[in-house]
């Protein structure tokens, strides 16, 4: 027979007394307490993790979305390459004009019966037909630096975009570039500067008006 260290009354079958201080202090119940415990801290540090990744992913979005602002106004340079290199008169016009400027286009287009579709298809097979007939396997362009216009420079910017598309210029940078000229037989490469323009409420844009002469640029984007 046995008794309870705490209260003497005898212990039932189990070797258990129900007195307060043997309920509060038995084992299974303080294990039952950690268990409890248990996914608390988990879940706190799980939480934490969360946060902490989240707050990570905020960060390098907006970082990201400062590195790409910055550097917009290399965008539609290399756009134009790229269209070249590939044949592609849309992303040319894109990086050429403004939504308002590529609706004028259609515009003159449809004025001399042609469909916008017919136009894209027929000025592609111009891009290649002309990249061709001189050679050129790819170009590839380097941004080396910019300057800001203004004074005189900027104004026949402005001067160019009020008067031929009604469009405000909010800034336009001088980039120098080099281009890298891959023929059949060799390479060559060229230096000079090119214009970009911000438009009011529209984007960066290349601008052909006061940017360096380039033969195989130019050729490649007479047509538009």
């Amino acid at each position: 027979m046995a008794f309870c260290k705490y209260c003497g009354k005898e212990l039932d079958k189990d070797g258990n007394c129900t007195c307060e201080t043997a309920i509060r202090t038995a084992v299974p119940d303080r294990e039952h307490i950690k268990a409890d415990k248990a996914p608390d801290g988990g879940a706190k540090k799980v939480l934490a993790i969360i946060g902490i990744i989240a707050i990570l992913a905020v960060i390098g979005a907006l970082a990201l979305f400062i590195i790409c602002s910055v550097n917009a106004y290399k965008k539609p340079v290399k756009e134009v390459v790229k269209g070249v290199n590939r044949g592609d008169t849309e992303r040319i016009v894109s990086a050429m004009y403004t939504e308002y400027g590529q609706s004028e286009l259609r515009v003159i287009e449809k004025e001399k019966n042609y469909d916008w579709e017919t136009f894209i298809s027929e000025n592609d097979k111009s891009i290649d037909k002309i990249r061709k007939s001189k050679n050129i396997k790819k170009i590839k362009v380097d941004i080396v630096a910019k300057e800001k216009l203004d004074g005189s420079n900027l104004s026949q910017i402005e001067d160019y975009y009020k008067n031929v598309f009604d469009e405000e210029v909010k800034k336009a940078y001088r980039v120098e570039v080099k281009f890298t000229v891959k023929y059949k037989d060799g390479e060559q490469v060229d230096d000079g500067w090119l214009i970009v323009a911000k438009i009011k409420g529209d984007k960066w844009i290349y601008c052909r008006e006061g940017s360096d002469s380039f033969d195989y640029l130019d050729a490649l984007t007479a047509l538009l």
